[in-house]
Protein backbone atom coordinates (compact mmCIF):
# COMPACT_ATOMS: atom_id res chain seq x y z
CA UNK A 1 0.00 0.00 0.00
CA UNK A 2 1.01 3.27 -0.69
CA UNK A 3 -0.62 6.83 1.28
CA UNK A 4 -0.35 10.16 -0.26
CA UNK A 5 -1.41 12.84 1.91
CA UNK A 6 -1.13 16.81 1.64
CA UNK A 7 -3.31 19.74 2.15
CA UNK A 8 -6.50 20.20 -0.30
CA UNK A 9 -5.37 21.40 -3.84
CA UNK A 10 -1.98 20.61 -3.33
CA UNK A 11 -1.54 17.46 -5.81
CA UNK A 12 -1.13 14.51 -4.22
CA UNK A 13 -3.37 12.63 -6.65
CA UNK A 14 -1.75 14.05 -9.81
CA UNK A 15 1.74 12.46 -8.10
CA UNK A 16 -0.04 9.36 -7.30
CA UNK A 17 -1.20 8.66 -10.29
CA UNK A 18 2.24 9.66 -11.75
CA UNK A 19 4.41 7.66 -9.56
CA UNK A 20 2.38 4.53 -9.62
CA UNK A 21 0.42 4.35 -12.69
CA UNK A 22 -2.88 4.19 -11.11
CA UNK A 23 -5.20 7.16 -11.19
CA UNK A 24 -7.08 7.56 -7.85
CA UNK A 25 -10.97 7.65 -8.06
CA UNK A 26 -13.62 8.65 -5.14
CA UNK A 27 -14.69 4.82 -4.15
CA UNK A 28 -17.72 4.01 -1.39
CA UNK A 29 -16.98 1.76 1.59
CA UNK A 30 -17.57 -1.89 -0.70
CA UNK A 31 -15.38 -0.60 -3.36
CA UNK A 32 -12.43 0.37 -1.84
CA UNK A 33 -11.67 -3.19 -0.61
CA UNK A 34 -11.15 -3.47 -4.75
CA UNK A 35 -9.77 -0.35 -5.93
CA UNK A 36 -6.49 0.24 -7.52
CA UNK A 37 -6.18 3.49 -6.09
CA UNK A 38 -8.65 5.51 -3.60
CA UNK A 39 -9.08 9.55 -3.79
CA UNK A 40 -10.39 11.31 -0.94
CA UNK A 41 -10.16 8.76 1.88
CA UNK A 42 -10.97 11.30 4.20
CA UNK A 43 -14.36 11.15 2.78
CA UNK A 44 -14.61 7.35 3.02
CA UNK A 45 -14.11 7.85 6.98
CA UNK A 46 -16.59 10.96 7.04
CA UNK A 47 -19.26 8.31 5.59
CA UNK A 48 -18.36 5.80 7.88
CA UNK A 49 -18.53 7.83 11.07
CA UNK A 50 -21.92 9.00 9.72
CA UNK A 51 -23.20 5.50 9.49
CA UNK A 52 -22.12 4.85 12.94
CA UNK A 53 -18.94 2.69 11.90
CA UNK A 54 -15.11 2.69 13.31
CA UNK A 55 -12.96 4.28 10.76
CA UNK A 56 -9.78 2.58 12.64
CA UNK A 57 -11.66 -0.97 11.88
CA UNK A 58 -11.98 0.19 8.15
CA UNK A 59 -8.21 1.00 7.89
CA UNK A 60 -7.12 -1.68 9.41
CA UNK A 61 -9.52 -3.97 6.91
CA UNK A 62 -8.38 -2.10 3.56
CA UNK A 63 -5.05 -3.05 4.71
CA UNK A 64 -5.70 -6.45 4.94
CA UNK A 65 -8.42 -7.05 1.94
CA UNK A 66 -6.16 -4.83 -0.54
CA UNK A 67 -2.87 -4.66 0.64
CA UNK A 68 -1.64 -3.22 -3.01
CA UNK A 69 -4.22 0.13 -2.72
CA UNK A 70 -2.70 3.44 -3.15
CA UNK A 71 -4.32 6.11 -0.70
CA UNK A 72 -4.63 9.88 -1.28
CA UNK A 73 -5.45 11.93 1.37
CA UNK A 74 -6.30 15.73 2.46
CA UNK A 75 -4.78 16.84 5.25
CA UNK A 76 -7.70 17.79 7.60
CA UNK A 77 -6.09 17.69 11.10
CA UNK A 78 -5.12 21.57 10.41
CA UNK A 79 -6.36 24.93 11.13
CA UNK A 80 -8.91 26.27 12.92
CA UNK A 81 -10.51 23.49 15.39
CA UNK A 82 -13.73 23.03 14.43
CA UNK A 83 -17.13 23.90 16.86
CA UNK A 84 -19.17 20.88 16.11
CA UNK A 85 -18.99 18.05 17.81
CA UNK A 86 -19.02 15.81 14.59
CA UNK A 87 -16.21 17.90 12.60
CA UNK A 88 -13.90 17.35 15.57
CA UNK A 89 -14.76 13.32 15.40
CA UNK A 90 -14.36 13.32 12.11
CA UNK A 91 -10.96 14.59 12.25
CA UNK A 92 -9.67 12.79 15.03
CA UNK A 93 -11.14 9.55 13.40
CA UNK A 94 -9.44 10.34 10.09
CA UNK A 95 -6.18 11.21 11.61
CA UNK A 96 -6.18 7.59 13.49
CA UNK A 97 -7.06 5.68 10.48
CA UNK A 98 -4.11 7.51 8.97
CA UNK A 99 -1.73 6.34 11.48
CA UNK A 100 -2.98 2.79 10.55
CA UNK A 101 -2.77 2.99 7.26
CA UNK A 102 0.98 4.86 7.79
CA UNK A 103 1.83 2.00 10.09
CA UNK A 104 0.83 -0.75 7.46
CA UNK A 105 2.22 1.38 4.11
CA UNK A 106 4.92 0.17 2.36
CA UNK A 107 5.27 4.50 1.31
CA UNK A 108 4.05 7.58 2.64
CA UNK A 109 4.35 10.66 1.13
CA UNK A 110 3.75 13.98 1.97
CA UNK A 111 2.94 16.77 -1.22
CA UNK A 112 2.98 20.35 -0.95
CA UNK A 113 2.71 22.42 -3.89
CA UNK A 114 2.95 19.29 -6.34
CA UNK A 115 6.20 18.00 -5.02
CA UNK A 116 6.02 14.80 -3.02
CA UNK A 117 8.40 14.41 0.11
CA UNK A 118 8.65 10.54 1.14
CA UNK A 119 8.41 10.28 4.81
CA UNK A 120 8.55 6.89 5.15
Amino acid sequence: MKLYIGGLGHGQDVLAEKETGKKPELCTMSSAFTAPAIDQFEELTKQIIREGGDAQAFARELLEKNPDVVVVCNEIGYGIHPLEREERLWREQTGRALCILADGAESVTRVCCGIGQRIK
